[in-house]
């Protein structure tokens, strides 16, 4: 017998022992089981999420009985409907958001049924909110579901210098040293300034204590 009749044998037993452990259909199920999901839950909801300290991104859902109350409301107060809109609150440095004591917003426009949105915020470090709803020609906007409260990361490192990170006298020494700065002859002072200052700019975490720690056990 080939070593190719061997190994075509071999995987179909292998297969034959699998599909009879596990049922005739399994191989193929995730391609051909229908899973239908609802297109809505009937809640009125819209959801904020950090992307990346520019983006967030917005999902929500608003039932059609929400948005025909709103319209009636907004007919009942001799106004006219004009959009739907998404109003991203910058709430930065401020304290629960009240729907009015934001330090700003701006709008965008809601066109083709939109269930979803990536906001470009143009700024990090910003706390945000978001609500979804209806705009008259009036310029009165009438919401229909507030979101969750988001903060979005600065971008680049830590300007904190927590003492907590801080190297001891012996730690910068055998750093400074294994960078090569002993070698500098009479600049080893000016050196070590430089190498100072380099540290308190980048020291933003723990992770250069702890190598320092990992460089200081194999010098032991």
């Amino acid at each position: 017998m080939s070593d190719s009749v061997k190994a075509n044998g071999l995987i179909q037993g292998q297969t034959e022992v699998r599909m009879a452990k596990f049922g005739p259909f399994l191989e193929y199920e995730h391609i051909s089981r229908k899973i239908n999901l609802p297109s809505g839950y009937g809640k009125d909801r819209i959801v904020a999420m950090v992307r990346d300290p520019w983006w967030i991104f917005v999902y929500w859902e608003i039932t059609p009985r929400t948005e025909k109350e709103v319209k009636h409301k907004i007919k009942k107060n001799s106004e006219h409907f004009e959009k739907s809109i998404l109003r991203t609150y910058d709430i930065t440095g401020r304290g629960d958001f009240n729907g009015l004591n934001a330090s700003g917003y701006f709008d965008i426009t809601l066109k083709n049924m939109a269930r979803n949105w990536y906001i470009d915020l143009g700024w990090p470090n910003r706390r945000l909110c978001v609500e979804i709803g209806l705009l008259s020609k009036e310029g009165n906007f009438y919401a229909l579901a507030r979101s969750n409260v988001v903060q979005t990361p600065r971008f680049g490192m830590s300007d904190v210098l927590d003492e907590a990170w801080m190297l001891s006298e012996h730690e910068y020494w055998w750093l400074f040293g294994a960078s090569g700065g002993l070698d500098v002859g009479k600049s080893s002072l000016e050196m070590k300034e430089l190498f100072q200052k380099r540290l308190q700019e980048w020291i933003s975490s723990g992770g250069i204590v702890s190598f320092a720690s990992h460089l200081l056990q194999k010098r032991k």
